[in-house]
């Protein structure tokens, strides 16, 4: 399936000059993570993706996107190793850092959009302190509107097999045992030997590709909306 690439509006490749002339536009805060996604696919998928996600929304609201944050909250996948994970309290310093840099140059309308289950929590408990700096800030989640757990599943693998398919060690995927964590506190290593939970032998393209419009579609709707 070939894919058009398009042209990210990316903050990082104006110069200060443009940035000055266009502080009225919406900044996207795309977060992802760097852990394991089984045997057949990057420890970068998180952020391959949302990164990805972002860009294809900042064309289609008109917002700047900044560089993806590229590492988060990853303790249950630490059994794996190539996960990185900071502590929650350096990922919400720097999440509240980058919000406040972007505001004293005069972006105050700032969407993050958060990939990584495992940084929601903290992000939650970081947005009210971002408001409080007089920042119209608004949190908005990935995975979580498909309606289904997945990690290195039918869902990723699609949307890999969809955006990156380079990236996917198809050899290595089969019918992979796992079950569905439960609760709050777990780790994957105690639901899945592999670190994935799902199907992803039923992955294909063209279900990643309904996956990304419906993610796209939605996330547009709510930025313009808010």
């Amino acid at each position: 399936m070939l894919l058009i690439r398009i042209k990210m509006p990316s903050l990082s490749e104006k110069t200060w000059c443009e940035i000055e002339e266009i502080t009225e536009k919406g900044v996207i805060i795309p977060i992802g993570s760097i852990e394991q996604h089984g045997p057949h696919l990057p420890l970068s998928t998180d952020s391959l993706l949302v990164e990805r996600i972002a860009e294809e929304i900042g064309e289609r609201t008109d917002c700047l996107v900044i560089p993806t944050i590229r590492f988060g909250i990853s303790e249950e996948h630490m059994d794996f190793k190539g996960t990185i994970t900071l502590s929650p309290e350096s990922f919400k310093a720097m999440v509240f850092d980058i919000c406040t840099s972007l505001q004293r140059h005069g972006f105050n309308r700032q969407y993050i959009i958060n990939y990584h289950g495992g940084n929601k929590r903290y992000l939650i408990e970081l947005i009210p302190k971002v408001k409080e700096m007089g920042i119209n800030v608004s949190l908005h989640r990935v995975l979580g509107r498909l309606g289904k757990f997945d990690h290195a599943g039918e869902v990723e693998t699609s949307l890999m097999f969809y955006l990156f398919p380079e990236q996917v060690k198809e050899d290595k995927i089969e019918r992979f045992r796992y079950k569905i964590p439960e609760g709050n506190e777990w780790r994957t290593k105690d639901y899945s030997e592999t670190g994935v939970i799902g199907e992803a032998i039923d992955a294909s393209a063209e279900r990643g590709k309904q996956y990304f419009d419906k993610i796209v579609n939605e996330l547009v709707g709510e930025i313009q909306n808010d």
